[in-house]
């Protein structure tokens, strides 16, 4: 069953990090108990290319590998201690590769799909724009960007996602590009899609206490 294969590529891919310093191990673990990428990772095709923008320490590019060896991956981001974490977990030298790079100064690479996973909200809203753009110049027609995000809403459920958040960038655990957060409204992030070259599907993450979303959007001709 798909839920229980990648459920076991994420156990092999947190077991990865086994060697890394403490608070680099403790953050991975942390990572995978609280932001569900197993869900995320179905929605990613099995082969090809696959670059991800502000991949951290990288264990959801490490996930990817371990639920499918025909994927070739690149995780880009901007911080070097976290890319450095990162190069400690890859086995697969020739097919999981980590490399330090500013995703919104620099275009991606061509490739065959981009994943973007809760990076957005921490780059002003022009930022968050233009690294669609770079991605859709990366990417041929009809090609997938999947984009994991918190969307701005009213309740209980955006408290908890700012809050939380809120303090991870306070702490240092995240970078951005400054100290506020930028979470769109579900309208204003179509939009961006729309004018970033993109068609775009919402799809809800189920069980969730933040407002979580995956975006499946595909480059337009």
């Amino acid at each position: 069953m798909p839920g229980s294969r990648t459920s076991a590529a994420l156990n092999r891919a947190v077991h990865r990090y086994r060697s890394a310093p403490l608070a680099a191990r403790a953050f991975v673990h942390g990572r995978a108990f609280l932001s569900d990428l197993a869900f995320v990772e179905q929605y990613v095709p099995r082969n090809g290319f696959i670059v991800e923008l502000g991949c951290g320490h990288g264990l959801f590019s490490c996930l990817l590998r371990e639920a499918a060896p025909g994927r070739r991956v690149l995780g880009i981001d901007l911080d070097p201690r976290k890319i450095e974490v990162a190069r400690g977990a890859v086995r697969d030298t020739q097919w999981l590769r980590f490399e330090v790079g500013d995703v919104v100064a620099t275009p991606p690479p061509p490739c065959d799909v981009i994943v973007i996973v809760d990076v957005l909200y921490l780059l002003s809203p022009e930022a968050q724009e233009l690294v669609l753009k770079n991605a859709a110049a990366a990417l041929s027609e009809n090609s997938p960007l999947i984009v994991k995000a918190q969307e701005r809403s009213t309740g209980p459920r955006y408290a908890l996602t700012y809050g939380q958040e809120l303090v991870t960038v306070s702490l240092g655990l995240t970078r951005g590009g400054g100290k506020r957060l930028h979470f769109p409204t579900r309208a204003e992030a179509l939009e961006r899609f729309e004018r970033s070259g993109f068609y775009v599907d919402v799809i809800e993450m189920p069980r969730r206490p933040y407002t979580d979303v995956v975006y499946l959007a595909r480059r337009r001709p």
